[in-house]
């Protein structure tokens, strides 16, 4: 399992180079390349791992409606709420998309009145560094278009405030 740190970005990989002489192992090299080109160097790709996750988030509203839930938002009027411009109709066809795929279940709460609420599974909350990683590049990067007073800041740096 690779674990994703929004810092790294070579990978450090360890390699035994044998001689033909005698079958006798000369010393470890190190080799550094892109996590990205060591993975799409793998003839064990199928398809592009990065076009398939943006097939699940790129689609309008998709990546709002998994922030609101990272969030703790959890009933359709909330989403409607906290997602500026989301028609009922897309939101209910996203939600069902998401829960198809297995990123969010759907439970009703009560029948009468009908109440319907959402929870993010555990494969739903993978999207979660994901997101945060967007949103840190975006925080560094562009804070002119993030942040009011366009002072540009990391993820860490709220982290530090609620110490």
């Amino acid at each position: 399992m690779i674990v994703y740190k929004s810092h790294v970005t070579r990978s450090i990989l360890s390699y035994q180079i044998e001689s033909g002489k005698g079958g006798r192992e000369e010393d470890l090299t190190e080799m550094k390349c892109s996590i990205i080109e060591t993975v799409y160097s793998s003839n064990e790709l199928k398809s592009c791992p990065i076009e398939a996750t943006f097939k699940i988030i790129g689609k309008k509203w998709t990546v709002l409606i998994l922030r609101e839930m990272l969030r703790g938002v959890i009933q359709f009027n909330r989403f409607l709420e906290n997602i500026e411009g989301i028609t009922p109709k897309v939101l209910s066809e996203r939600l069902r998309e998401l829960q198809k795929l297995g990123i969010i279940r759907r439970r009703i709460v009560s029948e009468y009145p009908i109440r319907v609420e959402y929870e993010i599974t555990d494969l739903g909350r993978e999207f979660e560094p994901v997101l945060l990683a967007a949103a840190s590049f975006s925080m560094k990067n562009m804070p002119k278009v993030v942040f009011k007073d366009g002072k540009a800041r990391n993820p860490s740096d709220f982290l530090i405030q609620l110490q």
